[in-house]
């Protein structure tokens, strides 16, 4: 049970924006036309047919497609969801798009069948049951592989940039710059070199340092955008996600997984990940 619960907490890429959207939705077009009228996984009655197979296949391809936006779009207003993205999250996802299909292939039996019991509890239970246990073994077989695929195609470059960090250690020359905020009366010192991350908290940001042998959080009402910008002259600083702002020469080691990478730190517990919009802003400022 704990190896499942682990699975499910596992990192995963979020693929419904963008040209990642189109391609998913082109692959569910094809993969459902070729289920639906090639294959014929389901009894069909052809003679309560209104329309030609073709069409009535078509159609219920179409369905899940037009749900796969909506709920791309409703998902997408949340950035901090979408970019902390896990298995359990995309498994969710995917329940919820394969029951409104269901739902929705179940609304559509007057246009496409001619019987007298469309609208019947049957029929709604056989539509969302098969909808659910089609697609769900598919999209878990698919999640699995590319799960797989992801976390060895990451690694592999966590362990070559494992080598440069040894290879190529970086230094900070200049130590203590001034941070301006909003408030004057808030403006701080920072010790560069001994700045560790930085994590965004709404309108507040958690400033980790090292301290002696540990570290040490402090928190500063300012935008990580904000403090980011009194960071740009320093080239060991590294943005590698929206909430997070790196100091280079701190990390320990990189841990690829399937959503990018998981960075363990020196002098510090905490780990930052490397999201998958920032993995060829960081591979550049390491391979620097």
């Amino acid at each position: 049970m704990n190896d499942f619960i682990k699975y499910l907490e596992q990192p995963y890429l979020y693929y419904y924006k963008g040209k990642k959207l189109v391609q998913i939705s082109l692959l569910i077009f094809a993969l459902g036309f070729f289920f639906n009228y090639v294959i014929e996984p389901f009894e069909i009655n052809y003679d309560e047919l209104k329309l030609k197979v073709w069409i009535v296949a078509f159609i219920h391809t179409i369905v899940p497609l037009v749900i796969l936006y909506l709920l791309a779009q409703i998902s997408n207003q949340y950035s901090k969801t979408t970019e902390n993205w896990t298995v359990k999250k995309e498994l969710l996802f995917i329940f919820i798009l394969l029951l409104l299909t269901g739902i929705g292939n179940y609304s559509l039996r007057d246009i496409l069948y001619n019987n007298p019991f469309n609208h019947s509890i049957n029929y709604l239970f056989e539509e969302v049951f098969n909808t659910l246990v089609s697609g769900f073994l598919l999209a878990f077989s698919v999640i699995s592989a590319n799960l797989n695929i992801q976390y060895i195609k990451n690694s592999e470059r966590a362990s070559e940039l494992n080598l440069k960090l040894k290879e190529h250690p970086k230094i900070i020359l200049k130590n203590e710059i001034e941070i301006e905020t909003e408030l004057k009366s808030e403006t701080f010192k920072l010790a560069v070199s001994s700045f560790i991350f930085a994590k965004a908290e709404g309108n507040y940001i958690e400033i980790w340092t090292k301290e002696g042998a540990k570290s040490k959080a402090s928190i500063k009402r300012m935008k990580l955008k904000e403090f980011e910008k009194e960071l740009t002259n320093f080239s060991e600083i590294c943005k590698t996600h929206r909430s997070y702002l790196l100091n280079i020469t701190y990390i320990e080691n990189v841990k690829g997984n399937a959503q990018g990478y998981k960075i363990k730190l020196k002098n510090c517990d905490e780990q930052v990940p490397v999201s998958r919009n920032y993995l060829a802003l960081f591979n550049d400022k390491i391979n620097q």
